[in-house]
């Protein structure tokens, strides 16, 4: 039994070092596409968050705004890693918050 936990503990820190070199590597070369993709990825955790926290009080005006801005940059970081499924993803998801923003300044 404490061969196959230390197996295991020791598969989980080989994987930790490889995302540790792996950021490493992306601070070196790529530090723009990691900008992007970690504010990108923050902007969307920060969604989720206001809609946990006001539940449905949230404004989606700022939700849909934080959106376009998360897929905005992650629309750069999908094009610097050649990525056409994530740029084509983000793309749908911009159409879909600005279609929501019309629709919110129409009904004005």
């Amino acid at each position: 039994m404490p061969n196959v936990f230390i197996k295991e503990h020791s598969k989980i820190l080989s994987k930790m070092k490889k995302i540790i070199n792996w950021l490493k590597d992306d601070w070196k070369n790529n530090r723009f596409r990691l900008f992007c993709e970690t504010l990108g990825s923050i902007c969307f955790i920060a969604i989720y968050v206001l809609m946990a926290w006001y539940g449905e009080a949230v404004s989606i005006l700022n939700i849909f705004l934080i959106q376009l801005v998360g897929s905005s940059l992650h629309i750069i970081n999908a094009y610097l890693r050649n990525s056409v499924n994530l740029i084509a993803l983000n793309c749908i998801v911009i159409a879909i918050a600005l279609f929501g923003l019309a629709k919110m300044a129409l009904s004005v």
